[in-house]
């Protein structure tokens, strides 16, 4: 039976599509969907302030990246005596999310149970679909991931396929400095937001 770490939100629900929601044994501080994950132990945390303003939050993260200083704590006793078989994680983005790096030097002493460590790697919806595939696989359920991801995908179909007009959409991924939302969020609109 594996026994997962869920670092990144998007993993806790990817395990949780694949059924595997009773094998979480711990998660992320940002970790929040579906809502019983909360009684989970938290294995990370910000090391910076996050009810700041959005200017400082990027003024300290900015400040943090100069010094090449991580701005997540991974509390490796606490994995340690979770005994995961899986570590979910992230390579996208280091400031979005604990980051690879982050659980690499975490459990760089050693484990005793040795866990696998499953990165999520999106740019593109395609990459979120392999992500799902890339989990299952690990879990041992390939077939169960290919299901998935083929429900999701006809869920974005029907979606697309709709005759009402739609609206016109403005993603912001962050208000202080602007940033326009990018990766997989453009396309996700594209695919089922207004057609021309």
């Amino acid at each position: 039976m594996p026994r997962i770490v869920s670092l990144i939100a998007s993993a806790t629900e990817i395990v949780d599509a694949l059924g595997q929601f009773d094998n979480l044994v711990g998660r992320s501080h940002e970790c929040d969907y579906p809502e019983r994950v909360l009684g989970l132990p938290v294995c990370t945390r910000p090391r910076i302030p996050v009810d700041g303003s959005s200017r400082e939050i990027d003024r300290l993260v900015k400040e943090a990246a100069r010094t090449s200083v991580s701005i997540y704590d991974v509390f490796e006793d606490m994995i340690e005596r979770l005994e995961p078989t899986h570590i979910v994680t992230q390579i996208q983005c280091e400031v979005c999310a604990v980051s690879l790096r982050d659980v690499e030097r975490a459990i760089a002493r050693g484990m005793k149970s040795r866990p696998q460590i499953v990165s999520l790697q999106p740019n593109s919806l395609a990459d979120i679909w392999d992500d799902f595939r890339r989990v299952a696989y690990a879990l041992g359920m390939p077939e169960r991931g290919e299901e998935v991801v083929s429900a999701l995908e006809a869920r974005i179909g029907a979606l697309a396929s709709g005759g009402e007009p739609r609206p016109r959409v403005a993603c912001i991924e962050w208000i202080e400095p602007l940033m326009a939302a990018g990766n997989w969020t453009p396309e996700l609109i594209s695919e089922i937001g207004p057609r021309s």
